[in-house]
C-alpha cells in the first residue's frame, strides 16, 4: 500500500505509512521481529511479500518475504517511482541480483485505484516482481481490514453498522465467512469479533493512527478456551479519519 514521503524521525516514519482519503485513512505494518511501518504489501496464496521502510533517512530498506514457513530479510534499494497512466512503478534494486530487462524488480501500483480517491478505502498494489518470481497481490477495494497470517487471508469489511469477515486459505480450502460482528476500541486497538455456533472469532489489529503499538492477531476461541492464535504477518487498517 502506497505512503507518503518519510521523515527522518519517528512520527515521519508513522506519517510515511499512512494514506488519506477524504472519508478514510490507512496504516499498513509488518512483523519483521516487531512490528514495522510498511510502503507496500502483497498477499498471494503462496508467499506474503512487504517492502519494510527505513527507521532513518537514508537508509536502505528491506524486502520480506514469508514462504513455506520460513521468513526471508533482504536490504533493497527502493528508487524513485516511475507514474504513467494509471500505473505506478516503484524500482527495487537488490544487492548481488543484476535486474533481468527491463522493468526489473519493482513495485506495480495503482494511481487510481487509490486511498487519495473517496471511492476506495485501500490502495491497490497490483504486483510485486522480486528474484523469486512475480507475484499478483489480493486486492479488496472496500476492506477496513486485509490482512495475512502464515495460513489465511484475512478480511473485515464494516459498513452502514455492519461488520463481516471471510478469510481464505492458503492451502486451496475454502475459508470461513462470518456477519454480524462487532467493533470496538480497546486501548488504542481496533477489536472486530464474531460469535457462530459457540465459535468466537476475534480480529485484533493496533491502530499506530492513535499513537498506539502496531501488530496484530486472529484467534478462535469456544467459550473460555483458545482453540488458535494466529500472529498477522502484515495488515493494512482503514479507518475513519
Amino acid at each position: 500500500m502506497t505512503i507518503q514521503r518519510m521523515g527522518s524521525v519517528l512520527a515521519g516514519l508513522l506519517l510515511a505509512s499512512v494514506g488519506l482519503a477524504a472519508g478514510f485513512q490507512t496504516v499498513s505494518v509488518a512483523d519483521v521481529g516487531g512490528p514495522r511501518p510498511v510502503r507496500f504489501w502483497c498477499d498471494t496464496p503462496g508467499r506474503v511479500l512487504a517492502l519494510v521502510v527505513p527507521t532513518t533517512v537514508p537508509g536502505p530498506s528491506t524486502l520480506a518475504q514469508w514462504a513455506g514457513g520460513e521468513r526471508t530479510l533482504t536490504p533493497v534499494q527502493v528508487g524513485r517511482d516511475d507514474p504513467g497512466a494509471g500505473q505506478v512503478y516503484t524500482p527495487l534494486g537488490i544487492p548481488g541480483q543484476p535486474a533481468p530487462a527491463d522493468p526489473g524488480y519493482f513495485v506495480h501500483s495503482s494511481n487510481i485505484e487509490n486511498v487519495n480517491d473517496p471511492a476506495y478505502r485501500m490502495t491497490h498494489v497490483n504486483e510485486f516482481r522480486v528474484p523469486a518470481g512475480t507475484f499478483t497481490c489480493r486486492y479488496v477495494p472496500q476492506a477496513a481490514v486485509l490482512a495475512a497470517t502464515a495460513r489465511h487471508t484475512v478480511i473485515v469489511w464494516e459498513s452502514g453498522g455492519r461488520v463481516t469477515y471471510a478469510s481464505r486459505n492458503r492451502d486451496g480450502t475454502p475459508g470461513v465467512q462470518l456477519t454480524g460482528g462487532t467493533h470496538t476500541r480497546v486501548a488504542g486497538r481496533e477489536v472486530y469479533r464474531w460469535t457462530q455456533r459457540g465459535y468466537t472469532y476475534t480480529v485484533s489489529v493496533g491502530n499506530p493512527l492513535l499513537g498506539q503499538a502496531a501488530g496484530g492477531v486472529l484467534q478462535v476461541s469456544q467459550g473460555s478456551e483458545v482453540l488458535s492464535t494466529w500472529p498477522l504477518l502484515a495488515y493494512t487498517l482503514s479507518a475513519p479519519r
